[in-house]
């Protein structure tokens, strides 16, 4: 608050009382006003918003499987969100830095051949396999087609069954990678490369 400075001597008394009630009904009102403002919630400065609510369920359809070559890639998968760009950096943040326990968000799709994918679906779905959900993919130029999708009916390109496999990795949200339990796949990280970059849908 400003200093209030003394009234000067040439102001006489009866003036001096009119000025002086003045100013003190100004400084009443403008310690009113600050009391309200600093205490007001209905200014909205300053408000937070409640973080979004998690979505319900994240239902893939074959055009969320495009070009296995775009999306992020962590050592040899492929992956990505559809629901939003934070929910991406979020499952890339999580397949970079692996946390025992700790779940994808939902709409998380992962990829390591462009035929197959697992899919996170909503926190109903299946509780039993963290809401996965597996695919067996047709791939074309003209883009993707989904042959077989859910849990236990869903074969690999090897001929193992998809949660077979990627339940041993239950600790890490069912993310085989190495050393988690899983079955090694009888191929190396160069195939799989050659794999990815055949990806017909990428037009190269």
């Amino acid at each position: 608050m400003a200093e209030v400075t003394a009234m000067p001597e040439r102001i006489d008394r009866g003036r001096r009382g009119t000025y002086g009630a003045f100013a003190l009904a100004v400084v009443v009102a403008l310690s009113s006003a600050s009391w309200l403002g600093c205490g007001s919630s209905d200014s909205g400065s300053g408000s937070v918003e409640p973080p979004p609510a998690p979505p319900a369920d994240f239902e893939a359809t074959a055009a969320d499987f495009d070009c296995i070559l775009s999306w992020p890639r962590v050592r040899n998968i492929r992956i990505t969100n559809k629901l939003s760009a934070d929910a991406e950096a979020e499952a890339v943040a999580l397949a970079q830095n692996p946390e025992r326990g700790k779940q994808f968000p939902v709409g998380t799709i992962v990829q390591l051949f462009p035929g197959e994918a697992m899919v996170k679906r909503g926190p109903d779905y299946d509780p039993d396999n963290n809401n996965w959900e597996y695919f067996e993919l047709r791939t074309s130029a003209a883009g993707t087609e989904i042959n077989v999708r859910g849990r236990d009916d869903v074969i690999n390109m090897f001929g193992a069954q998809c949660f077979g496999c990627h339940v041993a990795a239950r600790d890490f949200d069912f993310l085989c990678e190495k050393n988690r339990g899983c079955i090694g796949l009888p191929v190396t990280d160069e195939v799989i490369t050659a794999l990815q970059n055949g990806d017909p849908r990428c037009g190269g």
